[in-house]
């Protein structure tokens, strides 16, 4: 019986799984409401096995996020692009009133288009790197948002990089990148 339990425990996916990806890539897991946002929910970041944090690595600061959260319609691109800023200024310990900080993040989002449930984005995030150079940094993302109306929520996976689209990272470590596909029930 306890075997039986251990198995079926062991072998499921739990809330924390959002991102399909390889095992060897770094996990952190954080719960919503998190610092200045008010969604419920949780997040799962993923960082690969090296070079995170060496700028003359190909995957320095390349990295993917995935949020699910209690939305329960379809986000703008304006919210994508506030939301990013909230989470690099958070990541950063600086407060959102703290406009005139040079390190204060700022977004620019546009969605690219969408089929079915699922909104895709494109944009960038000029945000500050206290992890590595302590400089200001650029980082251009993908976003896709899937709404799950049946359970009124929302799952957005997010794929950094400094790199150009074009760069090799883009082309293929982060291609590959997908959330799991059972996540809505809809």
């Amino acid at each position: 019986m306890l075997l039986f339990c251990s198995i079926f425990v062991f072998g499921q996916k739990n809330e924390f799984s959002l991102i399909e990806i390889d095992s060897t890539w770094g996990q952190e897991v954080l719960r919503f409401p998190a610092r200045n946002m008010n969604y419920e929910g949780v997040g799962e970041v993923r960082f690969p096995p090296e070079g995170w944090r060496d700028v003359n690595h190909k995957n320095f600061w390349t990295y993917t996020y995935a949020w699910e959260i209690n939305l329960d319609r379809t986000i703008t691109a304006k919210e994508v692009a506030e939301n990013l800023e909230k989470y690099f200024n958070s990541l950063n310990r600086i407060e959102m009133d703290a406009t005139t900080d040079t390190r204060f993040a700022s977004a620019s989002v546009h969605k690219t288009s969408s089929k079915n449930s699922t909104t895709y984005f494109k944009g960038s995030v000029k945000t500050y790197d206290r992890f590595a150079t302590n400089k200001n940094i650029t980082l251009h993302v993908l976003v896709e948002s899937f709404l799950c109306e049946k359970e009124k929520k929302t799952i957005i996976l997010f794929k950094f990089s400094p790199k150009e689209f074009e760069h090799e990272v883009w082309q293929t470590t982060l291609k590959e990148i997908s959330l799991y596909t059972n996540l809505c029930k809809d």
